[in-house]
């Protein structure tokens, strides 16, 4: 690092002359960066178009994690309980298990409803009794309610029974002095295979039992008959009050029994929808950006008619992966950070950063590959890199701008933060033509060359560890989590293979789990070990 520091043919970077060649290439780095400049800006455009899908099915996604923990740590409210405390209860019975399933159930279904009323844009919100004051703590009649504006909506509440006899349950609710009397007038949620056909059958019992009014009345027995007929109305009222929950007895018991794992799928379930409907958006804006493209490359000349068509067909797929990826990945980040025991975690969830992870990572990516190749240097790398990010942070702060100028959802945020980032990019790379223009003038050449002997000894230095980090990780990382993203993307995948993905993923970031595989926390629940998290 004592080379000459003369004028002309001087090494400024890895054999670049200082005057010639340094110059070529700078303004050869500059084409290969308004090309990634280029498909920055649509990237953004299609992440920032995901914005507010992001955000609602994100918000839905924390509605999961709330009801395993059995806490807001959004509001700081703890609730009675969460799956993670249900499970860790004692099983002394197979009737004690389907009891525990009944508890898992409110909570697993309290979450699903309030997910649903999210996405739907509703306000109204699902609240288990046990965490109103006006309730307190085992109501013996209301388990759920519906919440809208603070105030309970009339008719609302609800009583959750997982029985396995469901005509019995009927019987004592109908009788005139049945053991479930008071459950008469609340709605009845029942399991999904226990709803099938409820309505019908308490239809039939209400006629039958009007027929033996009729006929006990004719024996000369009026008081038997009121008896019955009272009883035919009550049934009427069932039929009119049971509803489904939602769940089958089945997934109830599964929740209670892999409450982790269930909630691991609900999440994934919902950031699956996100990606749906974030794939629409990544269409319609790559369509629309690969069109007006290939329209002036064939009216240039540049293009024929059918390889713009060809091009349109393969940009709009492209963009719709893309769609899809954002608002998946987005909405999961999104729920996870809006949970987070830290306070910055939480602010940053209301802003359009988990919309933004997939972009900066595609982007950054390809970065990183250039310079693996040796299509550029390590200080173009980092140029790069400081563009981007400077890129990726203004269009965020423009498309809440462009939503407050246009608002009309997602083509505000997308037009906004399109604008935003080639703003930046033509600031950022006006700075770097300025900043060339004093490296070879003259007037500035003896401060140059001072930053320039300091730079050089700091960028040899981080070249190499940056040179075996990116050989040994990157690649590896890049690779592990599209297989995790396409693992959590397939609907009908196993619960083994989606737990061996996510805990090869884990091991890949230096994180042991505590379960392998399902046999094995079968094992730890069969066990009186203390559950670790």
């Amino acid at each position: 690092m004592t080379e000459s520091h003369s004028h002309k043919g001087t090494k400024l970077f890895s054999g670049i002359d200082a005057e010639g060649s340094e110059n070529a290439e700078f303004h050869s780095c500059q084409d290969g960066n308004r090309t990634e400049v280029a498909k920055d800006v649509a990237r953004s455009g299609i992440a920032l178009s995901t914005n507010e899908t992001v955000n609602r099915f994100g918000s839905a996604d924390a509605e999961f994690i709330k009801g395993y923990r059995g806490c807001d740590n959004e509001v700081g409210k703890q609730f009675a309980k969460g799956l993670k405390d249900i499970s860790k209860y004692k099983v002394s019975s197979d009737l004690n298990i389907k009891q525990q399933a009944g508890y898992a159930a409110e909570v697993a279904a309290t979450s699903r409803d309030n997910a649903e009323a999210i996405i739907q844009r509703s306000e109204v919100r699902t609240w288990r009794s046990d965490d109103l004051p006006q309730y307190g703590k085992n109501h013996n009649v209301v388990d759920r309610v519906k919440v809208v504006n603070g105030e309970i909506i009339e008719g609302s509440q609800a009583q959750m029974k997982f029985v396995g006899n469901r005509d019995q349950l009927f019987d004592r609710i109908a009788r005139e002095n049945g053991k479930f009397a008071r459950y008469r007038g609340v709605k009845l949620e029942l399991p999904s295979e226990q709803f099938e056909g409820a309505e019908q059958y308490c239809r039939g019992k209400a006629n039958d039992l009007r027929q033996q009014a009729d006929i006990v009345q004719q024996d000369g027995k009026p008081a038997l008959a009121v008896r019955f007929r009272r009883e035919a109305d009550n049934y009427d009222k069932l039929a009119d009050n049971v509803a489904d929950s939602g769940l089958t007895t089945a997934d109830a018991i599964y929740y209670r029994e892999h409450p982790k794992i269930a909630t691991a799928l609900d999440i994934a379930r919902t950031s699956h929808r996100a990606g749906t409907e974030g794939a629409k958006y990544g269409v319609l804006i790559g369509a629309c950006i690969s069109l007006l493209q290939s329209c002036v490359s064939v009216a240039q000349g540049k293009k024929e008619i059918g390889q713009g068509t060809k091009d349109l067909a393969l940009d709009t797929a492209k963009a719709g992966a893309l769609g899809y990826c954002t608002a998946f990945a987005g909405s999961a980040v999104k729920g996870v950070m809006q949970q987070s025991e830290r306070q910055t975690l939480r602010a940053l969830s209301n802003t359009s950063a988990p919309a933004m992870v997939v972009s900066v990572c595609l982007s950054l990516g390809s970065s990183v590959k250039r310079f693996v190749t040796g299509e550029i240097s390590e200080a173009q790398l980092l140029t790069e890199v400081g563009e981007k990010g400077a890129g990726m942070l203004s269009a965020g702060m423009m498309a809440a701008l462009g939503q407050l100028a246009i608002p009309v959802p997602v083509v505000g945020a997308a037009i906004g933060g399109m604008i935003g980032y080639t703003l930046s990019s033509i600031f950022y790379q006006s700075a770097l033509e300025a900043a060339s223009g004093a490296e070879i003038s003259r007037e500035m050449l003896t401060r140059t060359q001072a930053i320039e002997k300091a730079a050089r000894a700091r960028i040899a230095e981080e070249q190499s560890r940056l040179d075996a980090f990116v050989c040994r990780e990157i690649p590896q990382l890049r690779q592990a989590t599209q297989q995790l993203f396409s693992c959590l993307a397939t609907v009908d995948q196993s619960i083994d293979a989606t737990a061996a993905a996510i805990n090869e993923f884990a091991s890949l970031l230096g994180k042991q789990l505590e379960y392998q595989s399902m046999s094995e926390f079968d094992d730890f629940m069969r066990s009186d070990r203390d559950l670790t998290l």
